[in-house]
This record gives C-alpha cells, structure tokens and sequence, in this order.
C-alpha cells in the first residue's frame, strides 16, 4: 500500500532543495523533515563509487538514493554510513530525528540494513584471500541472523515513529555470486588472482538468501502488528527485492558485473559492492516498486 502523499513528493522537494545542505545550518533550517530521507549500510551509503562527499561513511553521490532522488525530483538526506548494523540505523535516525531532519514533512525514507549484523563482509575479506581452508571457518563463523527479523521490525518502527506519513522503502540485498557451477575469479589479492570455490560461492549465496528472508518476516511481523492497532489496514511500507535486478550480473556470472570484486589501492572498500551499474539497478528497483 502505498500513500497518496508520494506524489506530492516532487512538489515539497521543490520548496526544499535548498534546505538540503549537509551543513547543521541546513539541516535544522527544514520545516519538519527532508521530503526524502535515506538510512543504512555502505550499500545505501554508495561506498566504493568515488569520489565520496563524507569520508568517514564512505559515502557517495553515486548511491542509489541519490539517483532515486534525481528520478523522484528530490535530492535524499542521507544518513547512511559504512558499516552500519541495524543498531546503526537506529542511531541514524535517532541523530535526523534530533536535528529535525526528519518528521512529518518527509514523505519517503529508504532503508538498506541487516548485512552487517553477521560479519559477512570480514569472512568475505577472508576468502578472497586465497586459503579455502581460511575461508570456509570464516563463512562458518558467520553470525546467526535469526535475529534480524526482530531487528527490522525495530528499524520500521522506529522510521515510522520519527516519521509518521511516509512511504517506507525497504530493500534487500543481491546474490554476490550468482551462478555456481564451478570456481571462479572475483579479483585480485597481493597481486594474485583471488578465486571462490563452487561451494563457498554457494554457501555465500545461502546467506544472503537467509538475510532476505529474515528482513521479510521482520516486514511480515510489523505489518501484522500495525494492523492489529490499525483496524487492519497495511502500513506504507514497501519491499524491494532486488536479487532479480541483478540476476545474470554478480561475480561468478557470464553478465556484465554490478558488483564489485576484490581490488589493491584506494578502491579496496568497495569489494563485493555494488559498482555505479549496481547502484542504478539498486534506484531502479526501488523505483519500480514504488511507481503506482
């Protein structure tokens, strides 16, 4: 379900774009909220798309919110950061809420978390190492996300407190491997090929199919609340699955890649990222889900 007030999200931008500065003066100078607020994790931050406009969060104007918000005729207030947990997000949005970033004027908020909950990323650091035996203890070692249902129902309850008439875009994340049919190249590590096993492929693919399915059962569990105390109407809350976007462009696939493989130098933190191919096919999957 989505709210009638996203149409009107273009014309509030108009009045706000200039209020849309990343300076504090900027920020608190918004009426009751940005039109467009983006929350979550180095994806929705755009790290590895250089150049970056906050080094600390690795954060880019090449991100899928900025190029939604170039689509939808608003520019994102964006609070997303590499790294961040769903915990993270929380603070995030506790920080906008205090600075009156967001509120009951924001009409969109896009959302990109869960992955960071399980360490993925340091065991996907480890097998591109190059020891398979290094690598499988690190995917083992991988957190358990039977939590995260839990935390994502915390997040779209706290996006929706902070603000109450937007429509809640909320996505989940790529296969980073896609076809497994055999070992194959993701890059280079201290001047080697760096390589993934069929089954490690496999077994990374399988994570993030558990991480989508626990951020949809949190979407699930919030929804059968909210109507519960809603006469049982559905929130605006929309899923955005983006695993058929990238089908035919991951890592291990014969497609042009959307993700980036394991690199030296200054690009380095965008390994198994989306690359600027990802980030567009990120804001054209919001995109779709959000259109009437």
């Amino acid at each position: 379900m989505k709210r009638p007030a996203l149409a009107a999200l273009a014309a509030l931008a108009l009045s706000a774009t200039a209020l849309l500065g990343t300076s504090s003066a900027a920020v608190a100078a918004v009426p009751d909220g940005a039109p467009y607020v983006a929350v979550g994790d180095s994806i929705a931050a755009g790290t590895g798309s250089l150049p970056y406009t906050d080094a600390s969060c690795l954060r880019s104007k090449k991100a899928y919110p900025d190029l939604l918000g170039s689509m939808l005729g608003a520019a994102p207030l964006s609070a997303a950061c590499a790294g961040a947990t769903t915990t993270g997000v929380l603070q995030q949005l506790a920080a906008l809420d205090a600075a009156g970033a967001i509120g009951a004027d924001t009409q969109l908020v896009t959302v990109t978390s869960g992955a960071n909950n399980t360490g993925w990323q340091n065991a996907l650091a480890v097998c591109g190492g190059g020891d398979p035996v290094a690598c499988q203890q690190a995917l083992a070692a991988i957190a358990d996300v039977s939590d995260l249902d839990a935390d994502t129902f915390a997040v779209l309850t706290a996006i929706r407190a902070a603000a109450p008439n937007a429509v809640i875009a909320i996505t989940g994340y790529p296969r980073l491997f896609g076809s497994t049919g055999g070992a194959c190249t993701i890059g280079g590590y201290q001047g080697a090929p760096a390589k993934v096993t069929a089954q490690q492929a496999a077994i990374a693919n399988s994570i993030v199919d558990g991480i989508n399915l626990e951020i949809a059962q949190g979407l699930q569990g919030y929804q059968f609340v909210y109507a519960q105390t809603h006469g049982g109407m559905l929130d605006a809350v929309v899923p955005v699955d983006v695993s058929g976007a990238f089908a035919g462009h991951a890592l291990c696939d014969t497609g042009d890649r959307w993700i980036s493989g394991l690199s030296s130098g200054n690009k380095s933190d965008g390994a198994f990222h989306p690359n600027a191919a990802g980030q567009q096919a990120y804001a054209a999957a919001v995109a779709a889900a959000l259109a009437p």
